[in-house]
């Protein structure tokens, strides 16, 4: 039996719920480009109508998006009806998982930056909300002697930072600033500090 080729097949079912949909409608060229038995091609396309598939179905669409949502709440919010969409299409594009953190996000937030750019997806408070959370996770990951990264991170911003991240403000009553504004991460404190240059800190927590 070709292991390997069928461990490949059924991974990437797993990681496609429209590749199982697929293959269930019966579907022929679902597995043409793995290289597996006839008898590995039945056993695939009898685990598909298995309850126990769309089960792991779900639990590799919700290990995806922990590390996503735990670095990115607010730009997720933000993109609203749009998040799923987003993901899905992220998710069907890369299909190689990693439940590090910051990859995981990075990447995430890297795939939106370029949607935004190619004017696929709209811009505006989203593109400011992933570079602030993706700073403000830097800085708490970063070690405190220094030895892996500051813990101390300048952003420019085109939107109040206290409005991207207060979660009772909707995303399309958020307006741009008359100027960008420069907005320094602290996590060098017991507790992590978003304030403007210029501005006193206040203690304030993001």
């Amino acid at each position: 039996m070709s292991i390997a080729e069928f461990q490949r097949a059924f991974a990437d079912l797993i990681a496609s719920p429209e590749r199982c949909g697929a293959l269930r409608q019966g579907a022929a060229d679902v597995l043409a480009s793995y290289d597996v038995t006839p008898r590995e091609r039945k056993r695939l396309e009898t685990m598909v109508h298995h309850e126990a598939m769309s089960v792991n179905c779900s639990l590799y669409r919700v290990n995806r998006l922990i590390p996503v949502y735990s670095v990115l709440p607010h730009s997720c919010r933000l993109l609203g009806d749009r998040l799923m969409d987003e993901l899905d299409a992220f998710w069907a594009a890369s299909r190689h998982a990693t439940l590090q953190y910051r990859w995981e996000s990075w990447r995430f937030g890297l795939w939106l930056e370029e949607r935004i750019a190619r004017h696929q997806l709209p811009g505006g408070p989203v593109e400011d909300a992933i570079r602030l959370e993706m700073a403000m996770f830097d800085v708490q990951a970063a070690a405190r002697d220094g030895t892996c990264g500051s813990r101390r991170r300048v952003v420019l911003l085109r939107y109040d930072p206290d409005e991207l991240l207060d979660p009772t403000v909707p995303a399309e009553e958020l307006q741009p600033l008359a100027s960008s504004v420069t907005v320094v991460i602290d996590a060098t404190g017991r507790q992590l500090s978003v304030h403007r240059i210029g501005e006193a800190l206040d203690g304030k927590v993001a």
